[in-house]
């Protein structure tokens, strides 16, 4: 998907291509005036015998005139080129001069190319996005493993109401549903809540799936939710790629090579590899995870903010944690069979700060970076560095936790990477313009 400076750029560049053309129609009327007076003194002429002059400058008149009303009318610069491409054809000798003079028009007034150290300052934010992404796995991990660790739903509660905190500002904000042009009313706050539930289904089974198997498995897998969109796709009614399908056939690939090592949560269990209760679990919250993604753009073509949304998102998403949290302090106080204590060691204060990373950093200002990053990046390229989250995550998790995945678990977890390239388009062929 195109940046906003993409976009902008086009919409720059298709304004210069209407103009050169618009000013080179206006100096060929100015001549086709002058040969249409002397065509008319010519034909009064050749009563009398006289040669009657050419009146090809009509034509190409004609021709520019024509081509400039129908590509206005197409709006596109892909457009415009190729009705240049048929004046050309139309009118010959003639055609060539018009190309040269557009063209030279056109580099007259530039290229708004993006600095260099614009492009590598994007670079690096979403290379922080990636790193970012790949620390929550590892951190969360290490809530769970410190002494009078709180349960699944204290710890979304309370993360919840952290991030929440962090967009309290933009939710004050008077158009926090989104300016003038976008889509409001009940299916907005209906398409908020279903995108948090959505989300909930993706970070609250991975948050469980950390109790049973290693943070860097979670984060392959999470990368997996690639694998799931062509369906959803299909579902939906919208066309699939051949290069989104290989992609999707790669990372099935990936996460059945990845599950064939077991990790070091089941060698410290004394299990054999394959897979276990915790990568099903964050196999099914990459499967919410992608129908999250595919609900964003459904949301977007039907003329909804997708700021606002993500904005009341962290609401709703906040209100389902919390919700969850007071779950398990209820269960815990009913006396009910297998139900924890809620959070034996909340005073802990480096489980607080570690909550108020993964809060603020990957949880609000990793999701602004990425919007930042990706003005200056094009799409494909923000895909192969935004890749590179599980890769963190497994130089984060072998750092802090000692976690080493096997031989197979690695080339799985690479694999699951290339098959989301590929999905990207990043290794396709541009097409000319």
């Amino acid at each position: 998907m195109p940046s906003v400076r993409d976009v902008a750029r086009r919409r720059r560049r298709r304004r210069r291509l209407v103009a050169a053309v618009k000013m080179f129609t206006a100096k060929m009327s100015v001549c086709a005036r002058t040969t249409t007076a002397t065509a008319t003194r010519g034909t009064r002429g050749t009563r009398r015998g006289m040669q009657t002059p050419p009146t090809s400058s009509s034509v190409v008149t004609r021709c520019v005139r024509a081509s400039t009303v129908r590509n206005a009318r197409v709006g596109g610069a892909c457009a415009l080129v190729g009705g240049r491409a048929n004046v050309y054809d139309s009118c010959g000798a003639h055609g060539r001069r018009t190309k040269a003079i557009v063209r030279a028009v056109v580099e007259d007034e530039g290229e708004d190319e993006i600095p260099v150290a614009d492009v590598n300052f994007g670079r690096a934010l979403l290379i922080f996005v990636a790193a970012a992404y790949g620390s929550l796995s590892v951190c969360l991990k290490l809530v769970f493993e410190s002494q009078g660790a709180p349960t699944a739903g204290t710890l979304g509660g309370v993360r919840g109401l952290m991030q929440l905190a962090c967009f309290l500002p933009m939710l004050m904000q008077p158009n926090s549903t989104g300016g003038e042009g976008y889509k409001k009313g009940r299916g907005f706050w209906l398409g908020a809540a279903e995108l948090a539930l959505w989300n909930l289904g993706n970070q609250g089974l991975c948050n469980v799936a950390l109790l049973f198997t290693d943070a860097t498995r979670v984060s392959f897998f999470t990368q997996a939710s690639i694998a799931f969109t062509p369906f959803i796709a299909t579902l939906g009614g919208d066309k699939v790629s051949r290069n989104t399908w290989l992609g999707c056939a790669l990372a099935f690939l990936g996460v059945a090579v990845l599950g064939m090592d077991g990790g070091s949560a089941a060698a410290a269990a004394g299990l054999s590899g394959g897979f276990n209760f915790g990568d099903w679990l964050a196999v099914a919250g990459a499967a919410s995870y992608s129908m999250y993604i595919y609900r964003v753009g459904a949301f977007a073509k039907e003329g909804f903010s997708g700021q606002g949304l993500q904005i009341w998102k962290a609401f709703f998403l906040a209100i389902m944690y919390g919700a969850w949290g007071l779950y398990d302090v209820f269960a815990f106080n009913s006396g009910w069979a297998g139900a924890g204590i809620p959070w034996a060691g909340w005073r802990n204060w480096e489980v607080w700060a570690l909550l108020a990373f993964t809060a603020v950093v990957p949880g609000c200002i990793a999701d602004l970076t990425q919007a930042k990053g990706q003005e200056t990046v094009s799409a494909s390229e923000s895909s192969v560095l935004l890749a590179g989250e599980p890769l963190f995550a497994a130089v984060f998790g072998a750092i802090t936790l000692g976690e080493f995945l096997g031989p197979m678990g690695y080339v799985g977890g690479l694999v699951i990477i290339m098959g989301a390239l590929i999905a990207s388009d990043v290794f396709s062929k541009k097409k000319a313009a």
